[in-house]
């Protein structure tokens, strides 16, 4: 666990007036990391030429090796993206499938990843489906189940979430890549949340693609996310944006998309070495035990049922709960509800739409303490 004096030093670019919970959606950047990579910009607007044509291809290297290490994988498989969801972009494009082909993910899909798949498979000629899992969840051995009776004949390849942004629960990748390997199923892991909030090894896990950000529980800045490919892909994944490079490697494809800033991607690699001096695994453990403890709060005073074990087995730094009788089961009038937390409290958090009930997704993160609940429950009592 963190330490009370260490919390306190850390200092964040977040207004501390505001009750944020909801560090899942875009994060949250340390003042150290913000005035990195501000430093790297006034580099860069000093002299463009040196900082991006001369010395680019090797501050991205280097940060390509720190953020590697990290994810426990190798660097030749990493490519840098803006975000997650360009990086599935990626993925799909790269696809060659027989007909009457089947993309299948869950219902726990984050859904812009579910329109891509859409708008995919729609131009494509294959079909999607979503497994339906509904909660509550109390084993990874029941979702490994309920994944598996999923498939069918024609399920080809299987987009999974690493952590689901609407529900947070942790899905048992590594289980389920190992079926799909018997089954010839090709998968790519949406890891948006996993970087920070879990400990990674994709090497371990070997999937076929690994997607993920680190804006968010890395606390980088925005406009880093990243595609690691197992080595049966290199050569057939490529960026949205081909460029100089085409056909001349991996990651020299996905080094130069055209003319961006890089500093995200730097600073990303500053971000890790941020909590890297305080202890990734000090982190984890810390905003595990705080969220875990803020779900059993809102159990108590709500009375209502968890969506997971309450020993916060199958979630990592963010919770969902469901929100009591009586709250709206409309996404309009939720999103109003949202606003008027935040506009007379100014409380942050998400209130979303699940299996067509309210729920609210709280987040744990080092700034965090587990009397925002309390706010919490008081805004929404108002």
């Amino acid at each position: 666990m963190v330490s009370e004096e260490v919390r306190n030093k850390v200092q964040w670019m977040l207004d501390p007036d505001i009750t944020y919970l909801n560090h899942g959606s875009f994060g949250a950047r340390p003042v150290s990391v913000f005035e990195a990579q501000i430093d790297l910009k006034r580099q860069f607007e000093r002299s463009p030429i040196q900082f991006l044509d001369r010395e680019g291809k090797e501050r991205v290297a280097e940060a390509r090796a720190t953020v590697a290490a990290f994810l426990g994988c190798s660097g030749e498989q990493l490519g840098f993206v803006e975000n997650a969801t360009t990086a599935i972009g990626c993925v799909l494009q790269s696809l060659d499938l027989p007909a009457r082909a089947e993309i299948v993910s869950t219902s726990h899909v984050y859904n812009g990843v579910r329109q891509l798949l859409r708008a995919f498979t729609k131009k494509n000629g294959s079909t999607y489906r979503e497994i339906d899992i509904q909660t509550p969840l109390h084993t990874s051995d029941e979702i490994v189940a309920k994944v598996i009776a999923g498939f069918s004949n024609h399920t080809k390849v299987l987009v999974l979430d690493h952590v689901a942004s609407i529900t947070s629960i942790v899905f048992p990748v590594k289980e389920i890549i190992a079926e799909c390997r018997k089954r010839n199923i090709t998968i790519l892991i949406d890891g948006a949340h996993a970087p920070g909030m879990l400990e990674l090894d994709i090497d371990d896990l070997a999937p076929d693609w690994y997607v993920g950000n680190l804006h968010k529980w890395v606390c980088g800045p925005p406009g880093a996310g990243f595609l690691w490919v197992n080595r049966d892909y290199l050569k057939t994944t490529h960026p949205l944006t081909v460029s100089h490079f085409f056909e001349q490697g991996f990651t020299e494809e996905f080094d130069w998309q055209g003319t961006r800033d890089i500093t995200s991607i730097l600073g990303a690699a500053v971000a890790i070495e941020w909590g890297t001096t305080i202890g990734w695994d000090a982190i984890r453990k810390h905003n595990h035990a705080l969220v875990v403890c803020m779900q059993q709060r809102l159990i108590d005073t709500w009375g209502v049922l968890p969506m997971s074990s309450l020993d916060g087995s199958l979630i990592g730094s963010m919770a969902t709960v469901p929100l009591p009788h009586g709250y709206p089961t409309d996404e309009e009038q939720l999103k109003n509800l949202r606003s008027k937390i935040y506009q007379e409290h100014k409380v942050e958090v998400p209130l979303l739409l699940w299996q067509g009930s309210p729920v609210v997704r709280v987040s744990a993160q080092l700034y965090t303490n587990v009397e925002f609940i309390s706010t919490l429950i008081s805004a929404l009592s108002g």
